[in-house]
């Protein structure tokens, strides 16, 4: 996800997703799968056997692998996603690639079966995704595990989505302002959540100005096309960095080298479907919402590591009223939202200053003195449980 906003939610495990499995049943039971595929979505099994270090199915799996290709004809509009997980025994890309080829090998077992390949896919994730500690048998075990999960494939949501990205970056100016609210949950299972709001400006294709402001943060970023500026108002000290390109290039550039994402930098981008829809295996169309006023498509999408929803115009500027991202894989779903307002596009958007003057006699700091000052948290949060 992963994309800039994304990764900021699924790495704000500030509980550790040992304690899942502390009420996990690993014994398998028809009735419990078709249940949970009814009603939750998804199904740990534990029964699927493999040879060790193999993608090879044990004998014994036939029931199973009956029942499951049962509950699919009884239900023939479900698609079914089917991931492999590992414990952290051996090297972790080896382990990424056995967990693939297990979810491989089930699902060619049930195309075997009648099953038509289309509704299916496989998936593997490797040691990465654990639901107890690796340091016992018991909990390696745990881990050891086939996930089933019912999907959507919602050509209309997709369809939705295309054509918001594709109206984003067909514009050459937009500017709009936004309200975030980042939501965190501490060792005590507490939601708290810490709110900021800000202002976006953009020209295509290498000018940006943006601002965010909060009890934790006061800070503004300009690009001129050559020369990034980030200023930390509330300490009155700047950096700048030079990072000659498009916008693009600099949204890449502030995640990967300096782990600084820009406000809604997936939206800002001119690939922006490709970036969102990475890793998606489901897609929903939940009809209309309305956000500000405005009557929006509500889309809804999931990956491995994080669900997101949006919101979007209806009419002739479908642009993004809303966005919610949330981890799938850390106890309590921390969440990210940005809600959008005063959206402008072409002619309407007021000429933008990209350029830094340094009206407050700032301090100009290297940018790794200054990165605390802008991140998502503010310096009593961590993540881990010591804060």
């Amino acid at each position: 996800m992963a994309g800039r906003m994304f990764a900021t939610v699924a790495l704000l495990a500030i509980a550790s997703t040992s304690s899942w499995a502390q009420d996990m049943q690993t014994k398998y039971s028809r009735e419990a799968m078709q249940q949970a595929l009814e009603t939750r979505e998804r199904y740990d099994i534990h029964g699927l056997r493999f040879d060790i270090s193999t993608s090879t199915l044990r004998p014994g799996t036939e029931a199973i692998l009956d029942d499951i290709a049962t509950a699919l004809k009884n239900f023939p509009e479900w698609g079914l996603r089917i991931v492999g997980h590992t414990d952290t025994s051996g090297n972790a890309e080896t382990n990424q690639k056995l967990s693939l080829a297990r979810a491989e090998a089930i699902k060619a077992a049930l195309v075997g079966r009648g099953i038509d390949a289309g509704r299916l896919q496989a998936g593997g994730v490797g040691q990465t995704m654990p639901v107890a500690s690796n340091d016992s048998g018991a909990g390696r075990a745990l881990n050891r595990r086939v996930e089933l999960v019912r999907t959507t494939d919602s050509a209309e949501a997709k369809k939705l989505l295309k054509a918001m990205t594709d109206y984003l970056a067909g514009q050459k100016a937009m500017s709009f302002s936004y309200d975030s609210n980042l939501q965190v949950v501490t060792n005590s299972d507490q939601k708290l959540g810490l709110a900021s709001s800000g202002t976006v400006v953009l020209n295509r294709p290498d000018k940006v100005h943006t601002s965010r402001s909060g009890g934790f943060v006061d800070s503004e970023a300009l690009f001129d096309g050559k020369t990034l500026t980030l200023l930390g108002k509330n300490v009155n000290k700047y950096t700048q960095v030079e990072i000659p390109g498009t916008v693009d290039h600099l949204i890449d550039e502030l995640k990967d080298k300096y782990g600084l994402p820009l406000p809604a930098a997936d939206l800002l981008m001119t690939t922006a479907y490709d970036e969102l829809m990475k890793g998606v295996y489901d897609s929903k169309d939940l009809g209309s919402g309305v956000v500000n006023g405005t009557e929006c498509d509500s889309l809804a999408f999931r990956k491995d590591d994080v669900d997101f929803q949006i919101w979007v115009a209806q009419g002739a500027q479908p642009y993004p009223c809303r966005l919610v991202i949330t981890s799938s894989q850390v106890k309590g779903g921390p969440e990210y939202s940005v809600q959008i307002s005063n959206w402008k596009s072409g002619d309407a958007v007021a000429p933008g200053d990209f350029g830094f003057k340094n009206t407050t006699n700032a301090e100009k700091i290297d940018v790794s003195d200054l990165k605390h000052n802008l991140g998502d948290l503010p310096e009593n949060f961590m993540v881990g449980d010591k804060k």
